[in-house]
């Protein structure tokens, strides 16, 4: 007898196939969460409450949503829902034509920010290089590298530690019998670095790598700035122009958020019901560990915060809003723009948030290399012999390196998690053991991933922080510092104008010496006493920066004192 459907009563019915809607299972599901979508919509409209709440209100909704659809299909494993979902003679294959609907706005959310992440990157690192004066962004980006690169070493760590302490992989690690995924191998160091020069400057641009981007934007930014001391009229043109692009992009971006409350609850809800929540008495406790690093790194970075003398309060009140959205799209790209934003109204400097903020996205990643590298290698210590026999503390030294070279050139690439693990367990020497290491973690590895991408994109909002407190770039106006803190900002960007003013009138005064021993009717004498004069104004430049430090420190604000 032929199969009879609701809505569609062939293999290639238009319902099924174009609406998606098969099964009248189908359309009561859909009905139900559209009504819900509409009905959070209106009341969103008609309530007047912060944004904040707006996001959890709706987090709320999509997580009890996609949990009663799990519990009306009985919770079902893995092989069972990638076969239903396919099949659509299949009891589940209603939930997937639930989820195409209910994604709705959340792939619009996702894609608009997409959309906007090159362009803000762009012209973000452009205007800073452009602007006349700026200097120590050298300085600002090492710093912040550095700060990304510790957090991936204590959290790998730690997260190795538990994991062997509770024996993560004991009675859990099963034979290799899986394809190893494929990923991005260990490169060498050198490899790494100049992967980041694009060779094309459209396909860099249109593709989703930040790095390149921020290579272009620097060019073309410093090319401007050379180019004013000879076209002055025409650059700022340019500067004024990117200024505009600047403004414009980010009303963009503030229309697309009114939308994320809506959106964020269609991300739980398709996170809960597209995943086998019913395998997580299996592996509780891998994730558990999992979700016990992501916990202990967020109060690592907020201990950061506080030893910087950095208001908690006043941080966090803003720095809520780059984790909800990094949990919530399990995307550090797509929340890049959010976390630019969020910085800008603590009145951090664009020069730091122009800089760290997209390289955070792109390396350093203290959950997805971090957390995710430390859970993977103890559970290949704790389930199987065979890396014992060299020794624990080789073992953990060499898979820290190995973490934190493939944090710089790894991160970044779609599937980052699953990559860390290929390229670091193979990065070791136990690339046979890959197959079963992400059978363990694999199962639950979409919930996994928002606690560790809201991880990550706290670590870029800290460690922008950090550094502009430490290069004096907090505004005055910020509420993040004390009124002593904000004293000592003043302090701090002083000296390092004054410095920087010493290394930039040096350098020209070296590039003037140079051009003159060039001159072949110079005599060895003549261009020996260039040389003094040069050392001699050196010298003096020098004493200059250090009485002009003196006056300053005598003249200081009665408030300091």
């Amino acid at each position: 007898m032929k199969k009879v459907y609701f809505l569609a009563d062939n293999k290639n019915d238009i319902l099924r196939d174009f609406l998606a809607i098969s099964k009248w299972q189908s359309a009561v599901a859909i009905l139900v969460f559209a009504l819900l979508q509409i009905g959070f919509y209106i009341f969103l409209k008609k309530i007047k409450i912060s944004f904040m709440y707006r996001v959890i209100i709706g987090m709320l909704i999509g997580l009890i949503f996609g949990i009663i659809i799990q519990s009306i299909i009985g919770f079902p494993n893995k092989e069972q829902l990638d076969s239903g979902f396919k099949d659509s003679d299949s009891s589940l294959y209603w939930v997937n034509e639930l989820n195409i609907w209910s994604e709705f706005f959340k792939n619009i959310f996702i894609r608009g920010v997409y959309l906007l992440t090159i362009p803000i990157v762009f012209i973000a690192i452009f205007k800073i290089t452009a602007k006349p004066g700026e200097t120590g962004l050298a300085r600002i980006t090492g710093k912040g590298i550095a700060i990304l690169l510790i957090n991936v070493a204590v959290m790998f760590t730690i997260t190795f530690f538990l994991g062997v302490v509770t024996k993560v992989g004991s009675g859990v690690l099963g034979v290799n019998d899986g394809d190893i995924p494929k990923g991005k191998d260990n490169v060498p160091l050198p490899e790494i670095i100049w992967s980041y020069i694009p060779i094309n400057f459209f396909a860099a641009l249109a593709s989703n790598s930040i790095i390149p981007v921020m290579v272009i934007a620097a060019l073309a930014g410093f090319s401007v700035k050379i180019l004013a001391k000879r076209n002055k009229v025409e650059m700022e043109a340019i500067v004024k122009a990117a200024n505009t692009a600047w403004k414009v992009t980010s009303s963009m971006l503030t229309n697309f958020m009114k939308i994320m409350p809506l959106a964020v609850m269609s991300m739980l809800s398709t996170s809960i019901t597209s995943r086998p929540i019913g395998e997580l008495a299996n592996i509780g406790k891998v994730i558990g560990i999992g979700y016990l690093a992501i916990i202990i790194a967020i109060i690592w970075l907020s201990l950061q915060i506080f030893l910087a003398r950095i208001k908690i309060g006043a941080w966090w009140k803003e720095s809520w809003r780059p984790l909800i959205q990094g949990f919530a799209t399990q995307s550090s790209n797509a929340t890049l723009p959010v976390s630019m934003n969020t910085l800008e109204k603590m009145k951090i400097s664009d020069k730091v948030v122009s800089s760290i903020t997209p390289i955070s996205t792109t390396m350093g990643l203290i959950a997805c290399a971090g957390i995710q590298s430390g859970l993977a290698t103890s559970i290949l210590w704790t389930g199987s012999d065979v890396p014992h026999s060299m020794g624990l503390f080789t073992y953990f030294i060499i898979s820290l390196f190995v973490t934190i070279v493939a944090s710089l050139g790894i991160a970044g690439v779609p599937g980052t998690a699953t990559v860390v693990t290929v390229g670091v367990i193979g990065g070791i020497g136990f690339s046979e053991f890959i197959g079963s290491v992400l059978a363990v973690i694999a199962p639950l590895d979409g919930l996994f991933d928002m606690g560790r991408t809201g991880a990550n994109v706290l670590g870029g909002v800290s460690t922008a922080t950090i550094v502009a407190k430490s290069e004096g770039l907090i505004g005055e106006d910020s509420g993040l510092l004390t009124i002593r803190g904000l004293e000592k900002q003043k302090d701090i960007l002083f000296h390092n104008n004054q410095k920087d003013e010493l290394k930039r009138t040096i350098e020209s005064k070296r590039k003037e010496l140079i051009v003159n021993l060039k001159q072949k009717e110079l005599s060895i004498e003549d261009k020996n006493n260039l040389k003094k004069e040069f050392n001699e104004n050196k010298k003096t430049l020098k004493e200059n920066y250090v009485t002009k430090l003196k006056e300053y420190k005598e003249n200081k604000n009665p408030i300091k004192k």
